[in-house]
């Protein structure tokens, strides 16, 4: 397998994973430039000329959650996703695309300092709809958590969302809430997640 990445993309919340699936030497990295995601052989890898990107022969797949949950599938006996006929499934896939839609979509409109009004007169076109419903759904599975999303084992979604989690505080896109404080501590004794600036610099 190869996975087109950049070490300023969010191709970076990959390599945690690869690494609690105990898969990186199976895995080519392979660090190409923006300039080279415009390029025609790269286009005919993916035609949106981004990454991350993950080609398995003749299978490609792009967007954070699906190559997340495409190799959580592939490795399903790792159990970092529920099998399709568990009751947990809905959940898992619920909190792999919360993530990659409405929390996602609300951390770029504050990177890009839209002004508080324009998002309120929009908000029924946004996937987050509004910001308190956003945080309200946020805290309540983080104050659920026990101690992992959905339950005693740490999932795909668990390592998604505190990849995004430490990295929105650390850069102040949203509150430091108090009930993700127990999930992001037990979020950093992963070794996967060590070595992470914002990881590292979380304050337990």
């Amino acid at each position: 397998m190869q996975l087109y990445t950049n070490p300023q993309s969010r191709g970076n919340i990959i390599l945690p994973f690869l690494k609690e699936l105990k898969i990186e030497d199976q895995v080519e990295l392979i660090n190409i430039s923006y300039e080279e995601m415009h390029q025609a052989t790269y286009l005919a890898i993916n035609p949106m000329a981004k990454v991350p990107c993950l080609k398995n022969g003749d299978i490609v797949v792009t967007e954070v959650p699906a190559i997340i949950a495409y190799l959580a599938d592939k490795y399903i006996e790792q159990d970092f996703a529920p099998a399709l006929n568990d009751p947990k499934r809905g959940a898992y896939l619920k909190w792999l695309f919360y993530i990659h839609g409405p929390l996602t979509e609300y951390m770029d409109i504050k990177n890009l300092n839209v002004a508080a009004d324009l998002i309120e007169s929009k908000k029924m076109g946004l996937s987050f709809g509004d910001e308190q419903r956003l945080f309200q759904f946020l805290k309540q599975g983080l104050s659920q958590a026990k101690p992992y999303l959905l339950g005693e084992k740490c999932t795909a979604a668990d390592l998604y969302l505190a990849y995004w989690l430490v990295y929105a505080m650390s850069f102040k896109l949203i509150p430091y809430f108090e009930e993700a404080k127990p999930f992001l501590r037990q979020m950093k004794t992963r070794a996967s997640l060590q070595g992470i600036a914002w990881f590292d610099a979380f304050e337990q």
